[in-house]
């Protein structure tokens, strides 16, 4: 009775908000320009540490997938298996399964796994990423503990005909190409967008497992990989009216090298996905209505002499959004989702299915000139027919001098069961319960302005207890079965700065980044355990980077540290700190109505032999040469 209660008064409010009477607030961006998600992140997040890395900047980026990307552009862990395998990503002290990627406020995590492999998502089907630090459940849902990656496109009305493209060798018969082709008028936008990579990956590296010494250096073995996607977007508008469809459509084959524990194998993977989305947006006066509707398919095939493991996932989800410019101090933003999951493996004895229904709210006030921004959160969600714990979250930001801000965060987040923790055959615990955390976070901005030169500096710290952590760990009878068994305790810190100067000719860019994390057990079945570090997870992550721009040359040079991992839970076993540089040169080239940058880029610049993951080999210094062509009408 308590719910249908509090549905009531939501719809209620809706229907206020549409007859209330208020003068139209400067929202002609949303009409003009092509966003399906709704942008909830720099709205109502912005208590969070988070940054944006813009189209001028993922354009460097444009032949890699978005590993690359985070690898030097976030304090993310990139937990990178090498050339052609998988790569996941943890943040804050948390596993891979706590930070979610959405593309265009959907959520791609697979349902099967509970991760996404960022090794198979191109950089150049995006324009923006945002890398939001820290939980939050209440606006953007499951898995939300650790951190997001929010990604999307972002076009514009009557722009003409645009085109882009770009190819690129390298070594390990790299070969990749990519291109963009848009054009839009005051009502109809279109684009496609392809790409595709090959490289055999048949890399030099030293064996340090062997017994001989010096260490023999080997050439790594079936680690081929080809992929290919296609992104087309249509979007069209009348009057106060826009709808939209994006379709994302992906082919990878991959062949799994084997591990220096073994000579050779025959792994291979095939992955095949297909991404729709459609969208119908209202925009008047000061208010934005929305209906996004998402269809996700995947499948995933491993092959190798003995096994051929098939399985397929089908996800749908339909959102209905509202958001309210009350005035220019209160923002309300309101909505219902209904999500379906299936999948089909050779792991389940039957096909699970799960339905999803979610209610979310959010509200902001700032008071004059946003001296002070406060926004409070809400979100729950029926799963089966049962109600989990909701997901609340406040943040407060204070700019008290100037342009310094101190911004407080707080929240409550969840993670649900994978279906192979809950349906794997024999093993699967259908009993489990959600991961539940509490997050904390305290931060300062620190932006300065002087002649010729920006600089942007800021530290969060933070503070998450995560409980009923899913582990598999083997029963009495051998068998290695999910339970809601630890406990974890991640704190630390995070900083960023930025400096910007220029002088004369020359424009210089210099940035760092560095995470600092401790996450340990506070409870758990193994009591040898407690206090431990979690393994794969770092205690100290950096990256830095200098761009010094001469006319139309430029040169970047990368840098990225990653220190001490264990192996094991008992933290008796570690691979060893490393360090990765990369150099990048380029120069451009403006004719008439065309412009084209021609690069070189070396990257693991000084050869650093180096494992992520223990006995999986990355690669010696490689070489890659690429040209960009731009035109426009």
């Amino acid at each position: 009775m308590k719910n249908n209660k509090l549905i009531i008064i939501v719809f209620l409010i809706s229907w206020i908000s549409s007859h209330a009477q208020h003068d139209s607030l400067p929202i002609n961006e949303f009409r003009d320009t092509i966003l399906v998600e709704p942008n909830r992140l720099p709205e109502f997040g912005s208590s969070h540490n988070s940054n944006h890395l813009d189209k001028a900047l993922l354009q460097n980026y444009s032949s890699k997938p978005l590993s690359s990307v985070l690898e030097l552009e976030s304090s993310f862990f990139v937990k990178n298996y090498g050339p052609s395998n998988i790569s996941t990503l943890s943040g804050r002290g948390g596993s891979s399964n706590h930070t979610s990627v959405l593309w265009e406020g959907f959520n791609i995590q697979s349902i099967m796994l509970g991760l996404v492999d960022i090794s198979l998502l191109p950089t150049v089907f995006v324009d923006y990423i945002d890398i939001q630090y820290g939980g939050e459940s209440a606006l953007f849902g499951n898995s939300s503990i650790g951190g997001n990656i929010h990604m999307g496109t972002e076009s514009k009305y009557n722009k003409g005909w645009k085109f882009w493209g770009n190819m690129n060798i390298g070594s390990f018969e790299k070969y990749g190409q990519q291109f963009k082709l848009s054009f839009s008028n005051k009502w109809y936008a279109c684009s496609i967008r392809s790409f595709y990579n090959s490289a055999k990956n048949n890399f030099p590296f030293r064996d340090i497992n062997a017994f001989s010494t010096p260490k023999p250096i080997k050439d790594q073995s079936n680690a081929l990989v080809e992929q290919f996607g296609l992104l087309h977007e249509q979007f069209f508008k009348i009057k106060l009216h826009q709808f939209g469809l994006k379709i994302w459509y992906q082919n990878s084959y991959r062949q799994i090298p084997p591990t220096l524990l073994i000579n050779i194998n025959s792994d291979l993977q095939k992955d095949e996905s297909i991404r729709i989305i459609s969208q119908w947006k209202y925009v008047i006066k000061n208010q934005i209505w929305q209906i996004r509707t998402g269809l996700f398919m995947e499948s995933l095939l491993f092959q190798n002499d003995n096994i051929n493991a098939l399985s397929k996932v089908l996800s749908s989800i339909t959102k209905i959004d509202h958001k309210w410019y009350i005035n220019d101090y209160h923002l309300l933003n309101i909505g219902l989702n209904y999500n379906f999951n299936t999948a089909i493996s050779n792991s389940y004895d039957h096909i699970p299915q799960q339905h999803r229904a979610t209610l979310f709210a959010a509200y902001k006030i700032s008071t004059k000139n946003n001296t002070w921004v406060n926004s409070f959160r809400f979100r729950e969600e029926l799963i089966d027919g049962q109600f989990i714990s909701p997901a609340i979250s406040i943040g407060s930001v204070w700019k008290f001098f100037k342009e310094l801000r101190l911004k407080l965060q707080l929240s409550h987040n969840y993670r649900l069961p994978t279906f192979n923790d809950l349906y794997w055959d024999v093993v699967g615990n259908p009993n489990l319960k959600p991961e539940y955390s509490w997050n904390s976070e305290l931060g300062i901005d620190l932006p300065f302005n002087l002649k010729n030169t920006i600089i942007t500096a800021n530290i969060t710290g933070y503070c998450n207890l995560i409980n009923d952590w899913i582990l598999w760990t083997p029963d009495l009878n051998g068998y290695w079965r999910p339970n809601n068994i630890d406990q974890v305790w991640a704190r630390g810190f995070e900083s960023n700065f930025l400096l910007e100067t220029k002088w004369k000719k020359f424009h210089v860019k210099f940035g760092l980044k560095y995470a600092y994390t401790v996450s340990t057990r506070t409870k758990g079945q193994n009591t040898e355990n407690i206090g431990k570090q979690l393994t794969y997870t770092p205690i100290h992550n950096a990256n830095t980077h200098i761009q010094i721009r001469f006319a139309k040359t430029t040169l970047l040079y990368q840098h990225s540290f990653t220190s001490e991992r264990f192996i094991n839970n008992l933290n008796s076993e570690s691979l060893p700190f490393f360090q990765v540089g990369h150099l990048r040169l380029s120069h451009q080239f403006i004719l008439k109505g065309m412009k084209a940058i021609i690069y070189c880029q070396i990257n693991n610049l000084f050869g650093e032999n180096y494992q992520v993951v223990s006995n999986r080999p990355m690669p010696w210094q490689q070489f890659e040469f690429g040209l960009n062509i731009g035109l426009s009408q």
